[in-house]
C-alpha cells in the first residue's frame, strides 16, 4: 500500500506542468534597455539590445498568468518614470516579437485586454 501511495504521489508531481511566473527583476533586467525608447521624446526605434530583451520576455510568457505577472512588473516599475504608455505595445511589433501588451500606466487592467489571446 505504501508502494501505491508513494508512486501515486511521484506520478502527480511528474505530470503537474511547473507553474512558476517569470520573476520581475529578471523581466525588468532583460527590458531595463528599452527605457530610452519607452521615454517621451525618445528614439523611433528601440535598440538591438532592447529588441533582445523583448525577445526573452516573450519565451517566459508561456501563458496568460505569466503575461499578467510581466504586465504587472512592467506597471510597477514604470510609475515612477516618465514614459509614454502608448509606445509599450508597440515593442512588440518594432522588435518583431508577439510580445504584447497593451499601453502600460498606472490604470492598467492587467487581467484584461490583448492578454486574453494567450
Amino acid at each position: 500500500m505504501n508502494g501505491m501511495l508513494g508512486s501515486l504521489i511521484i506520478l502527480l508531481l511528474v505530470s503537474s506542468p511547473a507553474t512558476a511566473k517569470p520573476s520581475c527583476p529578471r523581466v525588468v533586467g532583460e527590458v531595463s534597455s528599452c527605457l530610452s525608447f519607452l521615454r517621451k521624446n525618445g528614439p523611433a526605434k528601440p535598440s538591438q539590445r532592447c529588441c533582445q530583451g523583448v525577445k526573452k520576455v516573450n519565451g517566459m510568457a508561456k501563458t496568460r498568468n505569466d503575461r499578467i505577472a510581466i504586465c504587472e512588473c512592467i506597471k510597477g516599475t514604470l510609475v515612477n518614470i516618465d514614459y509614454d504608455p502608448k509606445r509599450v505595445p508597440v515593442l512588440g511589433k518594432q522588435c518583431g516579437s508577439t510580445f504584447d501588451l497593451p499601453p502600460v500606466d498606472r490604470k492598467t487592467n492587467c487581467n484584461q485586454g490583448l492578454l486574453d489571446q494567450v
